[in-house]
């Protein structure tokens, strides 16, 4: 029962990696330091070989407790995780484990090589201890899903933060217009008011000059008649 529970839980995990990565596990004779040996090549096809390397390295150290650093000695960028149990691959012994990450298109493809007292982990090596590869590429190949999916969640709320700075700026923008409008509509108000009230006052003075100029006039009649 314990088995096909981890074999069901294995399965959504690889679905889940192929949704997500569209990697697969292929195995091919591939030149090392130590000769071209049957390597485990892990295609990701859209992840950079920078995360990939330092995922790898965290990944190795975390799971497995095993310092992952540059092979002495090579120029390859090649790199050396030694004398550590593998479960599944190790059968009681201790594995030394060689990798590389390189470049392939807009992704990255990580090379293994997993030297047992054996041989290299090879489907003709072994069967079993292939499969336990496999697994533990995959389970790496979700690790990385799981922080290019992180990477991805961080930088769409980045740009939904940016967006809502964009709205809020846009809200203020609008309620800076309204004010505006409002300032300009209360200043018409009172221009109009102010016009209205001229009107009044220049009817009012226009009056005042007529009732003036028949003073002038009586004033005027009465000297002539001096």
């Amino acid at each position: 029962m314990k088995d096909h529970l981890f074999t069901l839980t294995f399965v959504t995990l690889l679905l889940l990696a192929a949704a997500t990565l569209t990697g697969q596990v292929t195995t091919q004779q591939q030149m090392m330091s130590r000769g071209n040996n049957d390597a485990l090549v892990l295609e990701l096809p859209s992840a950079q070989s920078k995360q990939v390397e330092d995922l790898w390295e965290d990944y190795l150290k975390d799971n497995y407790k095993v310092r992952t650093g540059k092979t002495k000695k090579v120029r390859t960028g090649e790199l050396s995780s030694l004398n550590f149990e593998l479960p599944g691959v190790s059968a009681g012994s201790k594995v030394d484990m060689y990798s590389q990450v390189r470049e392939v298109g807009s992704g990255s493809e990580l090379m293994v090589w997993i030297a047992t007292p054996d041989g290299y982990v090879s489907p003709a090596l072994n069967r079993g201890q292939y499969l336990e590869a496999e697994k533990m590429l995959m389970r790496f190949a979700l690790t990385v899903s799981r922080e290019q999916t992180a990477e991805d969640v961080d930088s769409q709320e980045g740009r939904l933060k940016d967006l809502e700075k964009e709205l809020d700026r846009l809200r203020k923008d609008k309620e800076r217009a309204e004010k505006d409008i409002a300032d300009a509509q209360q200043l018409i108000a009172e221009r109009e008011a102010e016009i209205q009230q001229n009107l009044l006052d220049q009817e009012t003075k226009q009056r005042e000059i007529e009732t003036q100029m028949r003073v002038v006039e009586q004033v005027k009649t009465q000297l002539k008649e001096y």
